[in-house]
């Protein structure tokens, strides 16, 4: 009766632990070693102003992306338009527009330095994305110059990058810009067995000591 209480535990706990490690994990292309006070950021992107980054995925599961964007002090912003392609081939695999409504939002507000100015785009899940380029372009729409953002950018991590503010390279460069990934984190899962497993004895432990 023991051993069927203790197999029905360790399912449980290996249940939740699975649950726990399957869901979306961003990755950053810039580094992160630079404080987001440090940050610089590009000139305001007005009517027709493209911004282009080039980036490659480093695990599967590639399926949204979060920026991070400055709006002018006391503006609404236009439209701008976003695409995400996959290099080599050149398939669009989601595009959108980022507009007033996606800074409304409390993220976007957030008191927190590093999550403030955070927009969130999500698009269909790529299975096979580990290893492959991808570019991402936002173009700005007809608009008034006071409605424009600018996009922050800081030094660039170790993950192969490029990026373009109309046209002009930005050596050594890289957006604020997070992967998002939706996949099952192995390290997530054995460290949370790890930790379930210390609490398990330690308990067990305790309860022969002062029993």
């Amino acid at each position: 009766m023991k051993t069927i209480k203790k197999i029905g535990i360790a399912i449980i706990i290996i249940i939740i632990g699975g649950a726990y490690a399957y869901g979306t994990w961003p990755r950053p292309i810039y580094n992160t070693d630079i404080g987001s006070l440090s940050y610089e950021k590009t000139d305001f992107l007005t009517t027709d102003s493209t911004m282009e980054q080039k980036f490659v995925c480093g695990n599967n599961g590639f399926s949204g992306f979060a920026i991070k964007m400055l709006k002018q002090d006391g503006q609404n912003i236009g439209n701008y338009r976003w695409t995400v392609e996959e290099v080599k081939t050149g398939k669009t695999i989601g595009k959108g527009t980022i507009s007033e409504a996606d800074t409304e939002t409390r993220l976007f507000e957030s008191s927190n330095p590093q999550k403030q100015g955070m927009v969130n785009v999500n698009f269909p899940k790529q299975q096979n994305s580990k290893g492959k380029e991808y570019r991402l372009t936002l173009q700005a729409e007809e608009m008034e110059d006071t409605e424009s953002v600018a996009v922050y950018i800081t030094e660039k991590n170790s993950t192969e990058s490029e990026l373009k503010v109309n046209e002009n390279a930005m050596t050594d460069k890289a957006s604020v810009v997070k992967l998002n990934y939706k996949r099952f984190n192995v390290e997530t899962f054995i460290v949370f067995l790890g930790i379930a497993v210390y609490l398990w004895a330690f308990i067990k432990f305790m309860y022969k000591l002062f029993r």
